[in-house]
């Protein structure tokens, strides 16, 4: 695993959510002045500008290690997932992330509306300045070019990574009719400090730089030699570019990223020879491509908790019952929960997952295909596109169960966006999806969204507290910019509209 040394830590907020202009620019020169060969550029990258990931695993919650965590409610506002309440217990699993779960006005809120703060804005932009310092710096260096190259393709990689994250979680969904004037995210490329305050750049702008910085990199890593599972490669560049190309409805783009990724990595991982009690994720797959980060989801439907949640039965009841992700993807506990096991960890097998991957920042070829599917269904291409589905469902089936599709128009479309659901399921993919459908210019899709919240009682038997609804176009598909950095900005940088009130 890559380790992480923290010395060559760049202390920068990106003056959007502090200030100290002189402060930031003695330590960047201190920092940039230390990172003087290609070695030490590779320390820092590894440092500051890859997310950190779990060493070893929190025993009971994911806030036991918390500079790993980015986004960690990315799955918990969506379809996917719902409530597991059996009998009182403490703690209660589902209390950090209340405020997600039921769309709060203030989604940084537990069960008991205590208010905690977004961190993940923060550290997110740390990482992205890191990024560009970094980028900037490979250039300036002579002692190792081919090193250089590719660290400076590496970051690259993780601006465009981190920029995708934002602008999807913060903004509107890329619109190819509204994108150009859409509020998206502040961007901040240069590897100096501007004396400024930050607005929101536009939508397509955003998309726009992460194109570019995706164009790079595939130039810098075209060639270089992967390194681990935790630097980003050639394939992560393409299998990113073709994610981008797929949400701003550039089609053929799509088609084209995702067939690079499958050309040199065609192999999946055929579920036949899956063990029980082991991680789907793991360094051994075929499918693996790249991770970086914690993972929050072996913690949110911990095994035998009483009050926790689980996989929707909404999702569970899309997997025929001949799917082999039905038992690979999920494991039923003892209590009934139907619970997260992609990484798998469990006290009554007493399994300890050996390797630690992220949940939502795991990228495998099998997103290749499906988003090679989904472009080519638009683009009319039929034939392509059940080729794909066909192939990755080659991997999930017993040889007697496997039945090919031959699917066209609305029907193929609907397949697709269903496959996608139970491959891609708790990988981060799912709250976005939704969001883009709703502006899907060919096949546009909406649907309504049911969470409940319920108490158990220490007498009595459980019981429904609050049925919360979302609606298609709901302003609470917006994550709130952190207070911080709209109040240092002083009102340049635009909140998003206000979310409902939901309190109960």
């Amino acid at each position: 695993m890559r380790q992480f040394n923290r010395i060559y830590i760049l202390p920068i907020l990106v003056m959007l959510i502090s200030g100290g202009c002189k402060k930031f620019l003695d330590e960047q020169s201190q920092n940039l002045a230390y990172a003087n060969t290609a070695e030490r550029l590779e320390e820092t990258i590894n440092g500051d500008g890859y997310m950190p990931h779990f060493i070893t695993a929190p025993y009971s919650t994911y806030m036991e290690q918390p500079k790993a965590m980015y986004f960690p409610w990315l799955n918990c506002m969506d379809d996917d997932i719902s409530e597991f309440v059996k009998s009182p217990i403490y703690p209660d699993d589902r209390s950090t992330l209340f405020g997600f779960y039921t769309w709060q006005s203030n989604p940084f809120v537990s069960s008991t509306y205590a208010a905690t703060s977004d961190d993940t804005w923060a550290k997110t932009y740390v990482n992205i300045n890191a990024a560009s310092i970094i980028a900037a710096q490979a250039l300036t260096l002579t002692d190792n070019p081919g090193e250089l190259k590719r660290i400076r393709g590496e970051a690259l990689f993780l601006r465009a990574f981190y920029y995708f994250y934002l602008v999807n979680v913060y903004a509107p969904a890329y619109n190819k009719a509204t994108a150009a004037t859409d509020p998206g995210v502040p961007l901040k490329t240069t590897e100096f400090v501007q004396d400024n305050f930050f607005t929101r750049s536009t939508v397509d702008s955003v998309y726009r730089q992460i194109i570019s910085d995706l164009s790079v990199a595939e130039t810098c890593l075209d060639t270089a030699a992967h390194i681990s599972l935790y630097h980003a490669d050639i394939n992560a560049v393409n299998l990113l570019q073709s994610r981008v190309y797929l949400y701003m409805q550039d089609w053929q783009n799509a088609v084209t990223a995702a067939g690079k990724v499958i050309s040199r990595k065609p192999l999946l991982y055929d579920l036949n020879g899956y063990q029980p009690h082991s991680s789907f994720f793991s360094s051994g797959s075929p499918e693996a491509i790249f991770t970086q980060g914690g993972n929050a989801m072996i913690y949110l439907t911990a095994e035998n908790y009483a009050m926790a949640f689980q996989a929707s039965p909404d999702l569970v009841n899309l997997y025929q019952p001949t799917d082999l992700r039905r038992t690979a993807f999920f494991e039923t506990d003892q209590l009934g929960k139907i619970r997260y096991a992609k990484m798998y960890q469990s006290t009554t097998y007493n399994v300890l997952p050996t390797e630690l991957f992220s949940d939502n920042y795991f990228l495998r070829n099998a997103e290749a295909y499906l988003n090679k599917a989904e472009a080519s269904a638009m683009l009319g291409n039929s034939a392509d596109a059940n080729d794909a589905i066909n192939t990755l469902a080659k991997a999930r089936f017993k040889p007697a169960d496997y039945a090919p599709i031959h699917l066209s128009g609305d029907t193929l479309m609907s397949f697709i966006r269903n496959e996608r659901r139970r491959e891609l399921c708790f990988e981060g993919h799912r709250w976005f999806d939704l969001k883009r459908y709703a502006v899907n210019t060919q096949f546009p899709f909406t649907k309504t969204i049911v969470h409940t919240w319920s108490q158990a009682p220490y007498t009595g038997t459980p019981y429904v507290q609050a049925t919360l609804t979302l609606l298609p176009g709901d302003p609470d598909y917006l994550i709130p910019i952190p207070l911080e950095a709209i109040t240092f900005n002083q009102g340049v940088l635009v909140q998003n509209p206000a979310r409902q009130d939901r309190t109960f």
